[in-house]
């Protein structure tokens, strides 16, 4: 993983051809839509990344399948995309390719035929977030010369547990020692050689988490993304010109607008409610899973289920109040400004029918994805 022109593409397929591993290059799965933002130099969005990353998941479930070890080169910028595929293949490795601002400018510059332009490369080092803490992750210089990038990660996989990773079995009828050897059905490794099992708590199946990843993907839900951000952004700068434009008139003119105040607490009203929804959409709520996480995986589904019910009735019963208010607020004016009051139910009624929608769809989402296969072999990433 890493920016561009960290050298994904070629010490991935270094890694992959030394190992003997499958190898995935995550730039052939992104929609036609996402290359041609790319192309035109546009950043692309959490939601723009939605559908990639599902495709990457599925690419990833196929290694799996076929039992054989995968190296995906992708850039998992974010901590969220790099949970996101962790859910999807548990004790996941990722090899971070770091490189400096310079580096990446002059290499990007230096390449011919690639969809991703060199005025991106700022946006790829602003969204970044650094993966060093995380679990099974090496930082690796990516400005050394190839082959001591590479020596570093096969070495890192073969001695600090990236080709240790392993399906969970069942070890009480085996002998004492064979949990500390790797047989052939494990990937093919000596059984001389030292096996770290991934403890049951990195290999068991995860369900749907409540807001760990957004709620929906597809065309709607970029506009819906899209309509949101430039709403709460219109807001913010609303507030921002009454509130400042009130503060000058009054100290710098000794006048004042009586009606800013008003006027801004409506709109922090509007933005509050409308960064809820938005926030729901990409699975950013908090979310408090520390004793449901305890549970099997039938029951957490259960859990979840009966939380996306409880979320959809709440919001159901919230957009019905909203809806009343506003009925109720048509007739009754604002006492400086004069605005029906039923203008600040408006965004209260909507964000709570888009709640309810949401969570619907995500208690959809519950019993519909599958949970990851467990891992049979090491898989790492090299963005």
């Amino acid at each position: 993983m890493g920016v561009s022109g960290s050298g994904k593409t070629e010490t991935s397929h270094a890694v992959a051809d030394a190992l003997g591993f499958r190898h995935i290059e995550a730039d052939h799965f992104h929609p036609e839509e996402n290359v041609a933002h790319m192309r035109a130099g546009t950043p692309l969005s959490d939601a723009d990344r939605v559908e990639w990353l599902q495709r990457l998941v599925i690419e990833m479930q196929r290694a799996i399948d076929d039992d054989v070890g995968f190296v995906l080169a992708c850039s998992a910028l974010k901590r969220r995309y790099r949970d996101l595929l962790r859910d999807a293949v548990p004790g996941l490795c990722f090899a971070h390719l770091s490189i400096d601002y310079d580096t990446a400018i002059q290499r990007v510059g230096g390449r011919a035929g690639h969809f991703m332009p060199i005025s991106l490369v700022d946006s790829q080092f602003a969204t970044l977030e650094s993966p060093a803490g995380e679990p099974h992750v090496l930082v690796v210089d990516a400005s050394q010369p190839r082959e001591q990038v590479l020596n570093e990660i096969t070495r890192w996989m073969k001695q600090d547990g990236g080709l240790a990773i392993n399906a969970k079995e069942d070890l009480s009828a085996a002998p004492l020692d064979s949990a500390n050897k790797r047989g052939g059905a494990h990937g093919g490794q000596r059984s001389s050689e030292p096996a770290n099992m991934v403890d049951s708590q990195d290999v068991e199946p995860k369900g749907a988490e409540l807001t760990t990843q957004p709620i929906y993907g597809g065309k709607f839900a970029q506009g819906f993304d899209r309509i949101t951000d430039w709403l709460m952004a219109a807001l913010l700068a609303f507030m921002v010109i009454v509130v400042f434009s009130s503060v000058v008139l009054r100290y710098a003119f000794g006048t004042g607008w009586t009606g800013a105040e008003e006027l801004s607490r409506l709109a922090f009203v509007w933005l509050v409610f409308v960064g809820v929804a938005s926030s729901m959409r990409r699975g950013e709520l908090m979310a408090f899973s520390m004793i449901r996480d305890r549970f099997p995986h039938l029951l957490r589904r259960l859990v979840d289920s009966v939380s996306w019910i409880m979320v959809a009735v709440a919001s159901a019963l919230a957009a019905m109040g909203g809806w009343n208010q506003m009925q109720f607020g048509w007739t009754i004016n604002s006492p400086v400004v004069g605005y029906p009051l039923a203008v600040a139910m408006v965004p209260v009624a909507a964000s709570m029918v888009a709640l309810a929608v949401l969570a619907l769809i995500q208690l959809v989402n519950v019993w519909r994805r599958q949970p990851p296969l467990p891992i049979a072999e090491a898989n790492v990433t090299a963005d």
